[in-house]
């Protein structure tokens, strides 16, 4: 088990005339290997939520246990849970700081202790996975493009070999052919190589198309949880809290309401939630 919280609240500047509720009395369970997005407009806690996965905020109440400790506790070895929990920021350059690209995926690995040479060897295969040109390892990473960045701050993390992948709008500023590359690597990372991905989105086709389960965050408060069919046939109490569903979604929905599909009714807790099986279920209708 990666992650219990037990009904965790977290105020900001508790005590105060500025106090603010951020999380309040969030319950839920990620195992090992789960891909999960986290969704909420802004200000629903997103954000407090995974600083809590690798303890850069520790709960006002409740707890938050990893790998079955708490990670509150004293002697709770905080240096490890972020080896293991890598987390890659909204702004790839707040992470980015060396030299070149090749210094900069190197530093995490040799802050674990490794040699020259394994730091070097995990770095490499870091910026290998992410599709990095092998031309640019030794430029500054500041003449790079936004794109460019977002993948060498990603294989910064990964050279750490972590356990667990927490990314924050990684698709931010992206052009469709990187946005599509880089959710097409957060797969990967999750089906072969068995990492568990934390995926925060605005971007409801990114989330639809790249986890498994979302979770949906309310002023602090869980307000959904489940796999994406489950979360985005909800389209109406999405809305009442300033969300949408996938464009894909809204479509079929609207041609099952108008009769496109012949004896097809929406179903209860189901939907189509991306543009492959949206393609498909149209083919198949065409076809008949």
């Amino acid at each position: 088990m990666a992650f219990i919280f037990d009904h965790v609240s977290y105020t900001y500047q508790p005590g105060t005339t500025y106090a603010v509720d951020a999380l309040s009395d969030v319950s839920f369970q990620i195992k090992d290997g789960d891909s999960v997005g986290i969704i909420g407009h802004t200000g629903s806690g997103k954000s407090t939520l995974i600083q809590h996965m690798n303890a850069l905020l520790l709960p006002t109440k409740g707890t938050v246990y990893y790998n079955g400790q708490d990670i509150s506790d004293k002697d709770f070895n905080k240096s490890v849970l972020r080896s293991e929990v890598g987390m890659v920021f909204q702004y790839p350059e707040n992470q980015l700081f060396e030299e070149t690209v090749m210094k900069d995926v190197c530093f995490g690995p040799k802050n674990q202790g490794l040699s020259e040479k394994e730091a070097t060897l995990r770095a490499y295969e870091a910026l290998k996975l992410v599709n990095f040109p092998d031309d640019s390892f030794d430029q500054s990473p500041f003449s790079l493009s936004g794109g460019e960045q977002r993948r060498a701050a990603i294989a910064g993390v990964l050279a750490m070999k972590p356990k667990t992948l927490i990314l924050d709008e990684p698709c931010a500023g992206l052009d469709p052919a990187g946005r599509n590359e880089l959710l097409s690597l957060i797969r990967r990372m999750n089906e072969e190589e068995g990492i568990t991905i934390i995926f925060v989105s605005h971007s409801m086709d990114d989330v639809a198309e790249t986890v498994k389960r979302v979770i949906v965050m309310d002023e602090g408060r869980l307000f959904m949880d489940g796999d994406p069919h489950q979360v985005f046939s909800h389209e109406k109490e999405l809305e009442e809290i300033s969300l949408s569903v996938p464009p894909v979604t809204s479509l079929i929905d609207r041609l099952i309401e108008n009769g496109f599909f012949k004896g097809m009714e929406k179903k209860e807790g189901y939907t189509v939630t991306t543009a492959k099986e949206a393609c498909e279920l149209i083919c198949s209708e065409i076809s008949r």
